[in-house]
């Protein structure tokens, strides 16, 4: 998968949820509806934090993100695709020798944690200058909770769970997928 494939991602679910908000704007109760709402903008958010990522520090556009690997990138930015990578010899797998001393902490985008990466590797960066959670940009408090407590579980939540869900309605979805369309209007 090259990385540029994470921006068109994300752009097909900003405007599917973008279309889904305007078709749900008399609806102000359907709790499902928020949920898949909430769990795809963590999709959009983490194609463009991806994206941005590898775009920044100068991955090679056409290499595979996932297959290539690429020592001096990684050791550079501390992230790769995978949290490790490892090999089948003789039936036996083993560690690739490239991850044996790969930092606690490294940041890998096959968890889903784009928030580490969009901490560690953008929002220092002057290129989001202004830009909402990848950046210094404002951000109201709840929709940054709502960023930072995404996961990709979320797809298993529904209304009424005993599990505890996050606070949803239209309001607060407006509000993320606005910054979910600011953000993807300013990335790099």
């Amino acid at each position: 998968m090259r990385y540029d494939e994470y921006l068109f991602c994300a752009e097909k679910h900003l405007r599917g949820c973008m279309q889904l908000l305007t078709f749900q704007q008399g609806t102000m109760h359907d709790c499902q509806v928020w949920l898949e709402l909430y769990y795809l903008s963590g999709y959009i958010i983490e194609g463009i934090v991806v994206y941005s990522a590898y775009k920044l520090n100068n991955w090679i556009p056409s290499a595979d993100i996932q297959y290539d690997c690429n020592l001096s990138f990684s050791q550079r930015t501390n992230l790769d695709f995978y949290y490790k990578r490892s090999k089948i010899i003789n039936g036996v797998e083993t560690i690739d020798s490239f991850f044996q001393n790969r930092p606690t902490g490294a940041l890998s985008v096959q968890g889903h944690r784009f928030q580490e990466i969009a901490k560690t590797l953008l929002k220092p960066d002057p290129s989001f200058k202004g830009v909402p959670y990848i950046g210094d940009g404002i951000i109201d408090t709840d929709v940054e909770q709502l960023i930072d407590g995404w996961r990709p579980e979320v797809r298993y939540h529904y209304h009424g769970m005993p599990k505890r869900c996050p606070f949803l309605n239209h309001d607060v979805i407006k509000r993320l997928l606005t910054t979910c369309s600011i953000i993807y209007s300013k990335h790099i």
